[in-house]
């Protein structure tokens, strides 16, 4: 694998894990994004990759369920993303 592609590889994993992280703080009260993200950046990557997977899994599947109530579940499911992210 050529050094490009690995930095890309590694930039993109970096960015999913931030995103995984920011979801999984904002459910998480009295933690930090900070302290979610360390905490996830410090396990293998096998298990970076599990975590992060099953938390972009479960973005999808609600919204998959919010898509059955039409263009108003889906204005709420984007709401409810915004919201614990922020």
């Amino acid at each position: 694998m050529s050094h490009v592609v690995r930095q890309v590889l590694f930039r993109g994993g970096t960015l999913c894990r931030r995103g995984a992280s920011t979801l999984i703080a904002g459910l998480w009260p009295g933690r930090s994004l900070h302290e979610v993200d360390d905490a996830l950046a410090a396990r293998p990557v096998s298990q970076q990759a599990a975590i992060t997977s099953g938390v972009f899994l479960g973005l999808v599947l609600a919204g998959f369920f919010a898509a059955q109530f039409g263009w108003i579940g889906i204005l709420v499911f984007w709401l409810a993303v915004i919201v614990i992210a922020r």
